[in-house]
């Protein structure tokens, strides 16, 4: 992977935890790549908005809801947030926007705490029509191609920046 982006801030048990990339794709492999690195992105770009003061969130106030089911973005949640273990992540492949490819799901997520949420939704063009047509393939060259693409939108995502690949908004609850 090629430099990556600062890590993600969050205050744990006993003070802030940073957590970079690598931690993500040592918790998670190779498989959902481009949606681990989107997925971490998008946390970036969100939890900034959610911090108040400049303090980072506290992770145990975090909560998600994935308009997308694969590993890849569950796995960058759960080691960011630990939603998951906590009971505080939930999959809604009908929330609204960012449908591309066959429109099953949702290409964003939700994140939220207490009395503010953030909507990300990943922006059109992000993954190309290659990316799709590909998914799900089972001839060996394809999937390899479709390996290689990963790794390529993966590096492409984390030298972006998270305004650049998600559309957010940020309203009160």
């Amino acid at each position: 992977m090629p430099d990556t982006p600062m890590p993600l801030r969050v205050y744990a048990e006993e003070g802030t935890l940073e957590i970079p990339f690598e931690a993500l794709l040592a918790y998670h492999g190779h498989a959902a790549l481009a949606m681990l690195a989107l997925t971490y992105q998008g946390l970036r770009g969100a939890l900034a908005l959610l911090e108040t003061d400049a303090q980072p969130v506290p992770r145990v106030e975090l909560a998600v809801v994935s308009g997308h089911p694969g590993p890849g973005v569950r796995d960058a949640c759960e080691c960011v947030t630990r939603a998951v273990s906590r009971q505080c992540y939930r999959v809604d492949t009908g929330l609204a926007g960012a449908r591309y490819g066959s429109g099953r799901m949702s290409y964003g997520f939700i994140l939220s705490r207490p009395r503010q949420q953030v909507h990300a939704l990943l922006r059109p063009g992000v993954l190309p029509p290659r990316f799709f047509e590909l998914l799900g393939a089972q001839a060996p060259a394809a999937a390899r191609e479709h390996a290689a693409l990963r790794r390529q939108l993966a590096a492409q995502a984390l030298l972006a920046t998270p305004q650049s690949l998600f559309d957010y908004t940020l309203t009160p609850l």
